[in-house]
């Protein structure tokens, strides 16, 4: 890899000091004078600090490390299948999408501030990092200097500033930050934002702030593109245009199997994608649109040639795989591991590892933090004696499931840490494990745990059941009550749906007039509906025919979310209705309820129809069934009262 490595630096090494030739030196030259009354004659920074950034950034970001390949490296463009983002609907029939083979220059252009989001695995880093090395591989230098910025490094002490400082510093000379300031001021550049869901909840706030700081002493001739799970926070970037990734198709899915297996003859993926392809596997579907999720399943199969059913199974046979077969050229068997742990000993400390890092540390840790959360779990785990540090060697080497980052030490990917996470609630929490549960469905930042709680459901349905489902059930049908009544006007399935639509979010709808001087739609709005409602939205939909619709989504639509693929019984799908004359019918509207247009049920449609659409891609068209639910409480607290009575748990004993 040494030598490939050259390879691939020497080959960019051209494009990137064209680019520097022909836009940093005149940018830096343009401030020499402020340079020369600063620092010493041999001290004044210069483009080759950006050279040299540009050249370290094309040869890590070329090169991936990949959970099918045990943390072993692959060049991007090997295993890189292309994928597709999709406009959010801010504006209803606009569906732009653009294919990332290449870096979409005309979206960037028009946009200058874009969001990508998607839930675990969809490949938000690994697009993000195809563009990068696009951007220098074609030549772009009109679009601008690329900077790559993995988020997770920020934190209250360490800013976006100071990391880009950082990146660009040699080992002998420090970038200015006030001169990196002025340089970014004068346009031209665009940030590769990466990760926004991996910061430190302790961290977010700050960060966040820090973020927008940046952005907006950058000035207007900058790009952004910014990626993240699905999560509240990102309210606060409302001027970035909002795009998703599209599902990969089942061609695609197949493609990226194929370059997953090295081998020449293909026989591997060759048989997998035959039996995906039979039938007998339909219901995993759903799992051949996420590439992670692709990669697990080629992992499994690669392992034990067989294909399981289950999520959590899949990164069960993938740790499996790490531990008793590492390199899949050699003879089956189990390696020697420095620390001396047998697989189980090893699972249960990467478990509280998992927990430690979802709870507190995050996905990236120094070394310091890292053999510390290792020797919590070690404490944790009696009667496992082994070197702290022999078993972070382990983690890198023989069962790789952290990679090393320069001093830095990462989860090869987020949801592995996930599903140890899931695992430790289950196995180790014993007395905790509803205390924990309950914490995490009453948490403002439920959203950090949805992967987690959509991995916790199939390993432990009855401990999902009595602290996640339950509660949320049993508010849902406290909501109904309190909200239902009856109408001669109105008939009562669509007053059950506005109920559905209202429970855990506030929605406010007001008529759209476009006016050019609006700069920013969603500041806009945003403003409007917190002065004249005193209402805070997290959420921006513009619809046709021309109704804004704010909304805040609470945490337990969120948790709705994943229900809704469990427990299709207890969704509703809405349909819209059929209605009179929809299009330019005049609204006047404040903050919506289950009485808002009441008098005249066209009007009551027309709402209904259009809070389907309230929030975004956070939204989905399904509501809770009221009569549903009731048959779910009884059933749930029948087998909660069974498991009580101890007398069964104790005959035959």
């Amino acid at each position: 890899m040494i030598l490939e490595t050259a390879a691939i630096a020497s080959a960019a090494k051209p494009l990137i000091e064209k680019m520097v030739v022909e836009l940093i030196t005149p940018k830096i030259t343009q401030f020499a004078g402020w340079c020369k009354g600063k620092y010493k004659e041999n001290m004044i920074p210069t483009a080759e600090h950006f050279q040299e950034y540009l050249e370290r950034s094309y040869v890590k970001y070329s090169i991936v490390n990949t959970l099918v390949f045990h943390n072993s490296q692959r060049l991007l463009k090997e295993i890189y299948v292309a994928q597709t983002i999709v406009k959010e609907h801010q504006s209803e029939g606009d569906n732009e999408t653009a294919k990332i083979d290449r870096l979409p220059v005309s979206l960037i252009e028009k946009y200058k501030k874009i969001l990508i989001t998607d839930t675990a695995g969809m490949g938000k880093s690994t697009i993000m990092k195809r563009m990068f090395i696009d951007l220098i591989d074609k030549g772009l230098n009109l679009v601008g200097i690329p900077v790559y910025i993995e988020l997770n490094k920020l934190n209250k002490e360490n800013t976006i500033l100071d990391e880009i400082q950082d990146a660009l510093s040699s080992l002998s000379k420090q970038f200015d930050n006030d001169l990196l300031l002025k340089l970014i001021q004068t346009g031209g550049f665009i940030f590769f934002l990466d990760g926004f869901d991996e910061i430190s909840i302790s961290d977010k706030s700050e960060v966040t702030n820090d973020i927008q700081k940046f952005i907006s002493k950058a000035g207007t001739n900058n790009f952004f593109i910014l990626t993240s799970r699905p999560e509240g926070s990102l309210s606060s970037f409302g001027d970035f245009q909002a795009f998703t990734i599209q599902p990969l198709s089942k061609n695609e899915s197949f493609e990226l199997l194929r370059k997953y297996d090295i081998s020449k003859k293909k026989e591997l993926s060759g048989k997998l994608v035959e039996l995906l392809s039979s039938g007998q596997y339909d219901s995993l579907d759903e799992y051949l649109v996420n590439p992670l999720l692709v990669s697990l399943l080629f992992t499994a199969y690669d392992f034990n040639r067989s294909i399981p059913f289950e999520k959590h199974r899949f990164y069960g046979v993938v740790f499996e795989a790490y531990f008793e077969k590492h390199d899949n050229t050699k003879p089956l068997r189990s390696r020697d591991k420095l620390s001396g742990l047998n697989y189980d000993g090893f699972d249960r400390i990467l478990r509280y590892i998992g927990y430690d890092s979802l709870i507190r540390t995050g996905v990236k840790f120094n070394e310091d933090t890292i053999l510390n959360s290792i020797r919590k779990a070690k404490e944790y785990c009696v009667n496992l004696v082994f070197s702290e540090s022999d078993f972070l060697k382990d983690l890198t080497s023989s069962v790789p499931l952290f990679c090393k980052e320069g001093t830095d030490y990462k989860w090869v990917h987020k949801s592995l840490l996930e599903y140890f996470a899931a695992r430790f609630i289950y196995c180790d929490a014993k007395d905790n494990q509803d205390r924990i549960l309950s914490a995490i469905y009453n948490s403002d930042h439920v959203s950090k745990y949805l992967n987690m709680l959509d991995l916790y459901w199939d390993i432990d349905n009855y401990g999902f059941t009595k602290n996640i489902e339950l509660p949320l059930i049993k508010d849902y049908i406290d909501f109904h009550n309190n909200n239902y009544f009856e109408s001669s006007q109105i008939k009562k399935e669509y007053i059950e749906e506005r109920i559905g639509y209202l429970y855990a979010q506030n929605i406010c709808i007001v008529n759209f007039k476009r006016n050019s001087s609006i700069d920013n739609i969603f500041d806009y709005y945003q403003k409007l509906f917190k002065n004249k409602f005193n209402f805070s939205v997290n959420t921006l939909t513009i619809t046709s025919p021309g109704y804004v619709i704010g909304s805040f989504i609470q945490p337990q639509r969120e948790i709705m979310s994943i229900m809704s693929k469990k427990e299709v019984d207890l969704f509703k799908r809405a349909i819209q209705a059929n209605i009179k004359n929809e299009e330019g019918y005049s609204l006047s509207l404040d903050i919506i309820d289950v009485h808002t247009g009441e008098e005249d049920e066209n009007t009551y449609k027309i709402i209904n129809n259009l809070l389907i659409r309230a929030g975004g891609s956070k939204g989905f068209p399904k509501f809770l069934n009221y009569q549903m639910c009731c048959k779910e409480l009884d059933r749930i607290d029948r087998i909660i009262n069974r498991n009580k009575d101890s007398i069964l748990f104790l005959e035959g004993i």
